[in-house]
């Protein structure tokens, strides 16, 4: 059985907060360099991990959840946040996935002004081109998500790469 997901450094509820003021401040600061860096050992050591990923749709950036869940049937799912409601039903990435295009924060259009402090990840994945904007701190856990779930086996590499994007 695969344990519950949790979340990873860029991603913070109020019950997070509650439990352990810190995360107002590493919210502040822009992260927890120390958690991310963990969170990367942990998806790679199988580990289920959630983060928070707006999927564009319709010209619009709608806010959800990245579910990573290496050796899972479907290792990559997105799921819609719903107010007031469960989340919507998860949404599976197809692989294979290619990476097109990372953006910066400083390079968003102004549709995307909402989203300060996130990078714009554009994708495809089997025949969709997806476009996701990912909080910072949590692209190189995102990234790995995306370009290590086909290959992923127990016990495989922990090797760390750059966090700077």
């Amino acid at each position: 059985m695969i344990p519950q997901a949790r979340n990873t450094a860029g991603t913070r509820a109020i019950p997070d907060v509650i439990r352990d003021p810190r995360q107002w401040w590493w919210g502040i600061q822009g992260g927890n360099p120390e958690a991310a860096a963990q969170d990367l050992r942990d998806l790679r050591a199988g580990l289920p991990l959630r983060a928070v990923a707006h999927l564009e749709a319709e010209h619009r950036y709608r806010q959800g959840l990245l579910i990573m869940r290496f050796g899972a049937a479907e290792p990559l799912t997105w799921r819609r946040y719903r107010p007031f409601r469960s989340y919507a039903e998860p949404i599976p990435i197809p692989s294979p996935i290619e990476i097109l295009g990372l953006r910066a924060p400083r390079l968003l259009r102004p549709r995307e002004y909402g989203l300060a402090g996130s990078c714009i990840l554009d994708l495809r994945s089997g025949a969709l081109k997806w476009r996701l904007a990912v909080v910072a701190i949590d692209v190189p856990v995102v990234i790995a998500a995306l370009t290590e779930a086909e290959s992923w086996a127990p016990g495989a590499s922990t090797e760390t790469p750059d966090p700077r994007v």
